[in-house]
């Protein structure tokens, strides 16, 4: 299991931010969260030449026109499930997830969290953020994994 750390080895680059030179000073960014508002090729093309040693990326909306720019590159990116997603959809339509326990519903979480059930996502995740209760209750499980774990506060 690798931690990734949310502002160092994880940001989230919207219009806002995506001319920020101190982004550009962190020293190895190993996910990037894609997060425009209005999304356009042009600066997706920004994204990949000013960090072009990450090879990850995060998105959870716009996923057609990401997919359709992103294939043609040899970047990976993960779906991520937004507040509000029905999980089985979601689960079933997407390959390559990020699955954040944050922002699923308690009944989700509840079944997600169940040690069986929990064992089994894991070996279909890749990358999976959650609370720091939430890992502390999974370390062991978590510890054996192959995956990167987001701890956040939401």
């Amino acid at each position: 299991m690798r931690i990734t750390e949310i502002g160092s080895d994880l940001v989230e680059i919207d219009e806002e931010n995506l001319n920020d030179k101190k982004l550009l000073e962190i020293p190895r960014i190993h996910l990037i969260k894609l997060s425009f508002k209005l999304l356009t090729e042009y600066k997706i093309k920004k994204v990949l030449e000013l960090f072009d040693r990450t090879n990850r990326f995060i998105i959870d909306d716009n996923i057609r026109i990401y997919n359709d720019f992103l294939k043609k590159t040899n970047k990976k990116f993960y779906v991520s499930n937004k507040i509000g997603t029905k999980l089985i959809s979601f689960l079933r339509k997407n390959n390559k997830i990020l699955l954040n326990l944050n922002f699923l519903s308690l009944h989700e979480r509840d079944f997600i969290c169940g040690e069986g059930i929990f064992c089994d996502l894991l070996e279909n995740l890749e990358v999976i953020r959650m609370t720091k209760e939430d890992f502390e209750s999974h370390r062991k499980l978590l510890e054996k994994w192959n995956g990167n774990v987001i701890i956040s506060n939401v």
